[in-house]
């Protein structure tokens, strides 16, 4: 029987803390909460959970919850596939969400607290944190670079294409490219190759499925992505491959949109989705690659 996935609470507001505990429960996690700043790195170290949910009211300054969650990421015990979504009182501005990110944050929520949505896109990155927990299968990842190969991408796309349709989430696919050349690597020298490519590995979400289609072609297949979340994608990865690896990308997208949210008879039971229901993950890379700009 499958261990259902863990997952750390750390806030000091007693009510929205019972309240997030019951919700996670419900939706099928085990919870462990702390209200104190000092035990969450102790937690995160003992438990090694699936998935952190860290207030950033939980210290007197904000900036103190941004060094614990770039502590939580320098820390070798814990898994850096673990996700991290940070909650702030109030109106979650653009600067804090960019802040957030850099710390190591998968995102920042803000008020009023969606906690149907907040448990939804936890799932997308927990399932994201437990695939990558049994990666260690041969013929999945691209052994220079770490991230998917073709074999692995094909199994991953369709997994996140069988989960979002049964969520009713959109799913996302871009493509990115050298803009001074194609996939194969024309242009460019091995070591430019692999820097570029250790910057796709350093910028993926957990939660996505990065992949190397070539030798310096990538594809990102990004749950819970609609056309706006694509772009911001697109520009944040454009952003730091061009910073990491002082190389000038080009990028094509395709979007699956939102269906329905499929259910059994019972509540809690996702029904199983047929495959003319799922989106074409092959449709939608080959119309990334002809949207390519």
């Amino acid at each position: 029987m499958a261990t259902e996935p863990l997952v750390l609470l750390a806030n000091s507001d007693k009510w929205l803390t019972e309240s997030l505990e019951s919700v996670l429960i419900q939706g099928g996690y085990r919870v462990i909460a702390t209200a104190k700043r000092p035990q969450v790195l102790e937690l995160a170290r003992r438990h090694l959970p699936d998935g952190l949910l860290l207030d950033m009211a939980l210290e007197q300054r904000a900036s103190d919850s941004l060094a614990l969650c770039r502590s939580l990421r320098a820390d070798p015990m814990i898994s850096r596939a673990m996700p991290i979504i940070l909650t702030t009182a109030g109106p979650a501005l653009r600067a804090q969400q960019l802040d957030a990110l850099r710390a190591g944050a998968w995102e920042l929520r803000g008020d009023p607290l969606d906690m149907e949505e907040l448990v939804l896109r936890l799932g997308v990155y927990v399932q994201g944190k437990l695939e990558v927990d049994r990666l260690g299968e041969e013929g999945l990842i691209d052994r220079a670079s770490g991230l998917y190969n073709d074999v692995g991408m094909t199994r991953r796309a369709n997994e996140l294409a069988a989960f979002t349709a049964r969520q009713g989430l959109p799913l996302a696919c871009a493509v990115f490219q050298p803009a001074n050349g194609g996939g194969g690597g024309a242009g460019l020298t091995p070591g430019t190759a692999d820097r570029l490519a250790l910057a796709f590995r350093r910028v993926g979400r957990v939660s996505d499925a990065v992949c190397r289609t070539g030798t310096t072609e990538f594809a990102v297949f990004a749950p819970a992505t609609d056309e706006s979340g694509a772009e911001g994608l697109v520009q944040r990865i454009s952003d730091a491959v061009a910073r990491n690896a002082a190389v000038k990308l080009r990028a094509g997208v395709s979007i699956a949109p939102a269906g329905p949210k499929r259910t059994s008879g019972t509540m809690r039971t996702s029904a199983v989705v047929p495959q003319s229901a799922m989106p074409s993950t092959t449709d939608l890379l080959a119309q990334a690659r002809s949207a390519l700009h």
